[in-house]
């Protein structure tokens, strides 16, 4: 397991740029609309899991599994 951590201070853009798997936890929890919304990329995790209602922990969690997987594949 890595040292990655993916915490709600980091913008929705930030992770989904560096790590492309993760556009996957975005779609599941806040629906395929997300990457068309005209905040999205600029806005924090933090604000996005507000917005939707989504538990943030879980969230950045899951996304920080995400991006160890793109990690992994190299």
């Amino acid at each position: 397991m890595s040292d990655l951590n993916i915490t709600g201070e980091m913008t929705t853009g930030e992770v989904t740029e560096r790590w492309p798997s993760t556009k996957e936890v975005f779609t599941r929890h806040f629906g395929s609309g997300c990457f068309t919304c005209p905040a999205f990329g600029t806005e924090p995790i933090s604000m996005a899991c507000s917005m939707h209602s989504t538990d943030l922990d879980m969230f950045c969690e899951e996304l920080t599994e995400a991006a160890e997987a793109d990690e992994a594949a190299g």
